[in-house]
């Protein structure tokens, strides 16, 4: 019989790691996995932006904001609790040349509120706004 199937180490760590979010196939996997949300973007303290569509992506243990995409911003792992009937998410999104995003949302039933919060650090100034989605789940 293999050694290592009887040390409570490899357990532990198998726990862990699926504890994690992590499945046996090596995937990530979340709460909000196999939804999508479109909606429209707006700038704290203004309406949506009729011209800021959004996508909202959640697979694989992922987000992914695909209005972010043309600034270089990629998928990132999310976290999320079950509160009753809603789910809370944070995620932190980062693009090679601008910057990083903070986001924070709730999901009850077909609809998504969220917040972000876009930031830049820069040479001679930082970066700072703050924005809002809200969507509906794609069928």
């Amino acid at each position: 019989m293999m050694r290592w199937l009887s040390n409570p180490l490899i357990y532990a760590v198998l726990s862990a790691l699926l504890w994690a979010g992590f499945s046996v196939s090596g995937e990530l996997s979340g709460p909000l996995d196999g939804m999508s949300f479109s909606g429209y973007n707006g700038e704290k303290g203004r309406q949506l932006d009729p011209d800021e569509q959004e996508e909202i992506i959640f697979r694989n243990g992922l987000f992914h904001s695909v209005s972010c995409d043309p600034y270089n911003f990629g998928s990132s792992v999310y976290s999320a609790t079950v509160e009753g009937g809603a789910i809370r998410f944070e995620a932190v999104t980062e693009s090679p040349t601008h910057g990083k995003i903070t986001w924070q949302g709730v999901v009850e039933g077909p609809s998504i509120k969220a917040t972000f919060v876009w930031t830049k650090e820069r040479w001679f100034w930082d970066i700072r706004k703050e924005y809002w989605f809200m969507g509906t789940l794609k069928p």
